[in-house]
């Protein structure tokens, strides 16, 4: 929906919504169960929102940089952790019979603000294909790793924003 200035008023939002709230995306309804935030410490931050649709499980990570909104949809896959620790050595990992390189390293730390806990700090390595699917593999201060697969999308993909 546009206001008078021309502004996509349901892009406003993106960073802001909360436990509860859904959407739309890929012509599925879907509900965030909780909300973490992202401190990349380079005067950048990051929502993160865990959504549920159908039982299945996403993450919806946005980021307002320069005046517009990054998006990325994701969800957890499992990689052994040898080729996850190799992937960050060699900058590249084979998945899906797909080659995803190493494009992008932060450092930060999360907090998810839905069950309040402590900082975590971590390192986020970011691997793209070809394709710009997106593999995401973060490794976190107690020495644990997660990976997620997803892809970057454009804002006004987000539909139906409902509180």
């Amino acid at each position: 929906m546009n206001n008078m200035f021309g502004e996509n008023t349901n892009e406003k939002k993106l960073d802001k919504l909360s436990v509860g709230n859904t959407f739309s995306l890929f012509k599925t309804t879907w509900e965030i169960f909780e909300v973490g935030q992202y401190d990349w410490r380079m005067d950048n931050s990051s929502v993160e929102y865990t959504i549920k649709s159908n039982g299945k499980e996403a993450f919806l990570e946005v980021e307002f940089h320069k005046g517009k909104y990054e998006v990325t949809f994701s969800e957890s896959i499992f990689i052994e952790e040898a080729f996850l620790i190799d992937a960050i050595q060699t900058k590249q990992i084979l998945f899906d019979n797909k080659l995803f390189e190493l494009e992008e390293t932060y450092t930060g730390d999360y907090k998810n603000l839905t069950t309040h806990s402590s900082r975590e700090n971590l390192e986020c390595f970011l691997f793209y294909a070809e394709d710009e699917e997106l593999l995401t593999i973060e490794k976190w201060n107690d020495g644990s790793y997660e990976v997620f697969l997803g892809k970057e999308l454009k804002a006004k993909k987000i539909k139906n924003i409902k509180s």
